[in-house]
């Protein structure tokens, strides 16, 4: 009975095993065979830059997001009555 367990859990491990090689080598098959797909959506991604709004610097915008996520919390605290600020 015991030697029937350990067929089963052996089969069972090799079983598994086999499985994982089989997938390692079907991800780099199609790693291969798209790699003509993925640069060249690498490059239509790197060529499209964020813009910013003229007259506007990145610190502005953070300084607006920070007042209106301060101002959503305390907002937040007040109407559940807990954690006031000073």
């Amino acid at each position: 009975m015991i030697v029937q367990g350990l067929k089963l859990t052996l089969v069972g491990i090799i079983v598994v095993f086999l499985f994982l090689i089989l997938l390692l080598i079907l991800i780099h098959l199609s790693a291969k065979l798209l790699k003509p797909y993925t640069r060249k959506e690498a490059s239509s991604l790197t060529s499209h830059r964020p813009s910013i709004p003229r007259g506007k610097s990145l610190f502005e915008d953070n300084h607006k997001l920070t007042a209106i996520i301060s101002a959503a919390i305390a907002a937040h605290r007040k109407r559940r009555g807990r954690y006031r600020l000073p």
